[in-house]
């Protein structure tokens, strides 16, 4: 417990992360930070514990080696109220059932309830409520309200701009809810930690949130992973690959990555530098569309799909790197924060090119520890591949400050005395 009298104390937090389907095991951003804040948390003495859905149990459980292999034991799991019941599970299963039949909208009302009763159940005398902001989701906050614990949401992005960015927009019955839901979590939170100033002015401007509630915490990364030192040509022999010039690309194949910008101006890089490879590294539904692009490009013996990789090989596959690149179109303001596969290319020590988006913007410093290049601008994206191919000591140089800077701004470290300044402002 928070003794302002001590010089050293404890918080008990707990961090929510109500979205349905959701496995740790995975190395998806979204796991990453969230085990990252959990773990860095922990290692500055807090008691810190994971509430997030599993089927129709909460995992409660502070131990993340158990999250991330799966290996979840009674002990990891929530102490559940209600919810918990024979009745209540019987209840559910006939109400979902009902309305798959009729084709009603999914409003995760059991899923709200759910996370409310084990919260309830489990966090009295707990210092405050962490969230991670998705929609619709009311367990956290309303938990909150009823425990007299004080709510934090962290927001990486507008859920409901994303959606409907990626062509599943929230309509009817749904939308209402969503819209209500957020407009709650917005209204309630003492703090809103936002990844990027863009995304805070987002919610400023479209959400009339209180300005003096946001604050802005960039992503960060493992300095310490991503320094290992590999050797590029063993690297490069698992790539199949020899002395070739490589452009890599890492990260989730989806419609916020503008891939097909990377295709067309990779095309354009091969007539300057005919041997040169694209590597990209992962997996998501628009691969597909990538695939039938580079084969339509004719392309094929030019660029490795290497598919999805754990996250700890990506450092690995970074050594093989001669530059890095992080294409995305412009999207709402709202959509999304910084992607981490920036701060991640900066700890690697490489040259970065990527997309002038705000989000990207507030991090890379054009000309000093990467490129950046307007978006749908193909040519221009060409022409700073073509440039850092062929100059390895501008290679060298914007790759070393990109080093510096993640180590002196980015690390999870930083990230969580930052936060603990955030929570105990709060407190």
């Amino acid at each position: 417990m928070l003794d302002r009298n001590k010089t050293s104390y404890q918080l008990n937090i707990a961090y929510l992360f109500q979205s349905i389907g959701t496995k740790f095991s995975e190395s998806r951003a979204e796991q990453l930070h969230t085990l990252y804040t959990i773990r860095g948390l922990q290692k500055l003495q807090h008691h810190a514990v994971l509430l997030a859905l599993y089927g129709q149990n909460v995992i409660l459980s502070g131990d993340l080696e158990a999250i991330t292999s799966g290996k979840l034991l009674d002990n990891h799991f929530a102490k559940p109220g209600c919810s918990g019941s024979r009745q209540f599970k019987l209840f559910e299963r006939a109400i979902r059932r009902a309305q798959m039949e009729v084709n009603f909208p999914y409003l995760a009302l059991f899923d709200s309830y759910r996370m409310y009763d084990a919260c309830c159940s489990n966090l009295r005398g707990y210092d405050l409520i962490h969230e991670r902001y998705t929609t619709p989701a009311v367990g956290g906050v309303l938990a909150s309200k009823k425990l007299g614990i004080p709510f934090i949401l962290e927001v990486n992005g507008d859920v409901i701009e994303q959606r409907a960015h990626r062509g599943e927009p929230e309509r009817g019955l749904r939308l209402l809810l969503s819209l209500r839901t957020t407009r709650l979590c917005f209204d309630s939170a003492a703090r809103i930690i936002c990844t990027s100033p863009v995304l805070g002015n987002h919610l400023i401007d479209k959400w009339g949130v209180d300005a003096g509630k946001v604050v802005i915490l960039p992503c960060a990364v493992d300095v310490e992973l991503f320094s290992q030192t590999y050797d590029p040509d063993v690297v490069r022999g698992i790539l199949g690959l020899t002395t070739e010039p490589v452009v890599m690309w890492i990260g989730g194949f989806h419609v916020w990555q503008d891939l097909d910008l990377l295709v067309k101006s990779f095309t354009m890089v091969l007539r300057f530098i005919p041997d040169a490879k694209l590597v990209m590294v992962g997996d998501g539904q628009t691969r597909h569309l990538v695939e039938q692009s580079v084969q339509e490009s004719e392309l094929q013996d030019a660029v490795v799909m290497v598919g999805a990789a754990t996250f700890e090989r990506i450092p690995e596959f970074l050594a093989a790197a001669d530059v890095a690149v992080s294409p995305s179109p412009r999207f709402p303001a709202g959509h999304h924060g910084t992607p981490m596969k920036i701060f991640e290319y900066m700890a690697a020590g490489k040259a970065i090119v990527a997309t002038n988006i705000d989000q990207i913007a507030a991090v890379i410093q054009d000309g000093h520890s990467g490129r950046l290049v307007e978006p749908g601008d193909v040519r221009g994206f060409a022409n700073a591949l073509v440039t850092l191919l062929q100059n390895p000591t501008e290679r060298r140089r914007l790759g070393q400050n990109a080093k510096q800077q993640a180590a002196e701004q980015h690390t999870w470290e930083q990230y969580s005395r930052r936060l603990e300044e955030i929570y105990l402002s709060v407190l």
